[in-house]
């Protein structure tokens, strides 16, 4: 069982390396030993965990696609996938 005087992260995982683009908009991607995580700037606050570079670039396509406004299901999925395409081409240049 573990101690329970003992909380957060193990003694030397302490580093992190930050991806900030003009691309991510409000978010930044910062990784870690173990995932991928999604920092909303605006909030100050991690909005997710993710294992792959890939699942977290998604997220972040899917929480600039957050407005208010109404859409029909083929201009969605139309923006979603220009605003997805966008920043995975980013990933592979």
């Amino acid at each position: 069982m573990a101690n329970p005087n003992f909380k957060g992260r193990p003694v030397g995982s302490g580093k992190t390396t930050f991806i900030e683009d003009p691309l991510l908009g409000d978010f930044k991607i910062v990784i870690d030993e173990y995932s991928y995580n999604v920092f909303d700037i605006t909030k100050n606050k991690t909005i997710g965990f993710y294992s792959t570079l890939e699942q977290s670039v998604l997220a972040i396509a899917k929480k600039q696609m957050l407005e208010d406004r109404t859409y029909s299901l083929t201009e969605f999925a139309k923006e979603f996938k220009e605003t997805h395409l966008k920043l995975k081409e980013a990933i592979l240049k």
